[in-house]
């Protein structure tokens, strides 16, 4: 996901925490283009995810509430959601999450049945219980970037820098993946032009649609990163393969049983 798609997701647009891998449907009212699209993540991110509602986020919302943190002017009581769409106060029609946009969103506030205010709707609170703006996140990765610089460590990663690692690892495993369908050893050097000629088509749709660019050409330039170092992208596959292989291998109990 971009930066802007993530940071303004809802509480109902959380996927269950259920079988497989979890899927976050981001609609258009919050996609670069207005592009509808999904994003499947790891089942263990999913359960990370379902913690922090459950326990992290709910006790700073109860913690705000109490501390009478909360108020809202102009906000937009929701006494129902789902994950296609919202019933809020004063609306006669279910508000699909497609018509949302961000100052919209940012104003959601759930209530019960009895009409009291329970809290934001947003996703992502800061300690104070107020909804994390996407400069929040920003100001984050800076503040990490200066404390590491203090350590002797000279990094410079931004939100961005994440989608670009993920673009990396999943084009070389659609690479590793075409290689193997060709019958080839995966350990054979390839040049810039034949990663191209193996690439075009089908994997190269696969990665501009996870990405969700408009163009394929915009995903040509991570064949150049695989170019200039191949061996370190292949190593890294290889750790990364052998690790999730011991996590999948992890007995999770289930919840609700």
């Amino acid at each position: 996901m971009r930066l802007t798609e993530a940071s303004c997701l809802l509480v109902p647009e959380a996927p269950p925490l259920a079988h497989g891998r979890g899927a976050f449907h981001l609609s258009k009212s919050t996609t670069k283009r207005e592009k509808a699209r999904t994003v499947y993540a790891r089942r263990r991110v999913v359960r990370d995810l379902h913690h922090y509602l459950t326990i992290e986020r709910d006790e700073v919302v109860q913690r705000t509430r109490e501390a009478g943190g909360y108020i809202w002017k102009n906000g937009h009581r929701v006494l129902r959601s789902s994950r296609q769409a919202l019933l809020v106060e004063g609306r006669l029609r279910a508000w699909a999450y497609a018509g949302i946009g961000y100052e919209d969103r940012i104003r959601l506030v759930s209530v019960d049945a009895q009409g009291s205010e329970l809290g934001p709707l947003w996703l992502w609170l800061g300690e104070g219980g107020q909804p994390l703006k996407s400069s929040t996140w920003q100001s984050a990765f800076r503040r990490a970037n200066e404390r590491c610089a203090g350590f002797g460590l000279d990094f410079d990663v931004h939100p961005h820098t994440l989608r670009h690692t993920f673009a990396v690892h999943m084009l070389g495993l659609l690479l590793r993946q075409t290689i193997r369908a060709m019958g080839m050893a995966e350990d054979r050097r390839f040049t810039l032009a034949q990663i191209k000629r193996m690439l075009i088509g089908n994997p190269m749709r696969k990665l501009q649609l996870l990405l969700g660019h408009t163009q394929e050409r915009t995903v040509y330039l991570y064949l150049d990163v695989l170019d200039e170092a191949q061996e370190i992208v292949l190593a890294a596959l290889a750790e990364w393969d052998e690790q999730a292989a011991v996590l999948d291998s992890i007995e999770v109990p289930e919840t609700g049983r």
